[in-house]
């Protein structure tokens, strides 16, 4: 089987950016890691709240992090990777979503964790499950971090996976949000994985399974 899942939400409640953030603030300027996070706030209030749209100020918020990452190497980025398992994303795993993809992946199933963010962090993370990452690539000049290609987010998502993979369907989806409704509506069993609103309600309309309840959460 081809089992396609999103990341961020669905696997892990660890946020990439906040990784990053907060290495720079460890390892290169307590300054500039304030003065970024003091800037995204006012952002996160209203995201928080329902007045922003969450799903693209999430998208957001890994492109305007990327300069705070200063002498940037694909070496250094490795640090920081490393940093980012170990605090944010592996700490903060779905234990529950976990358990189901390694299941997928015991039994030979192909898996692959398809996302906007960063290619090498979704990599470094799909490994610890033995799957796969389809994440954005990204490249280094003169000492920044920037985007090789734009952020597969909704439709598009659904796009990338068929190209990368080669597939008009799947056969299993996961995802957790209204973004990711695209990508389930490729999949045979399309899977709702402690989802948004939106998502809850399509997902009970359509006859998808709900896993996990996010009131609960």
């Amino acid at each position: 089987m081809l089992v396609v899942s999103d990341f961020n939400g669905t696997l892990s409640h660890g946020s990439p950016v906040i990784g990053l953030v907060r290495w720079v603030g460890e390892n290169q300027s307590k300054l500039r890691k304030n003065m970024y996070m003091a800037k995204i706030m006012p952002s996160w209030f209203l995201a928080n709240r329902g007045l922003i749209d969450w799903n693209k100020w999430v998208v957001d918020l890994s492109i305007s992090c990327m300069p705070v990452l200063k002498d940037a190497t694909p070496e250094l980025f490795e640090k920081v990777i490393t940093y980012t398992m170990e605090t944010q994303l592996w700490p903060k795993r779905r234990l529950d979503m976990i358990e189901r993809i390694s299941r997928h992946v015991q039994q030979g199933d192909e898996v692959f964790i398809a996302t906007g963010m960063w290619q090498p962090t979704v990599a470094h993370f799909a490994a610890h499950m033995g799957a796969k990452g389809l994440g954005t690539e990204i490249k280094f000049e003169n000492g920044q971090m920037t985007l090789a290609e734009p952020i597969a987010h909704g439709q598009d998502k659904v796009e990338k996976i068929r190209k990368h993979l080669g597939v008009e369907r799947i056969d299993v989806a996961y995802g957790d949000t209204s973004a990711d409704i695209p990508m389930l509506e490729m999949a045979h069993h399309p899977v709702a994985v402690y989802p948004d609103d939106t998502l809850k309600a399509v997902a009970q309309e359509r006859g998808w399974e709900i896993f996990g309840d996010r009131a609960d959460d």
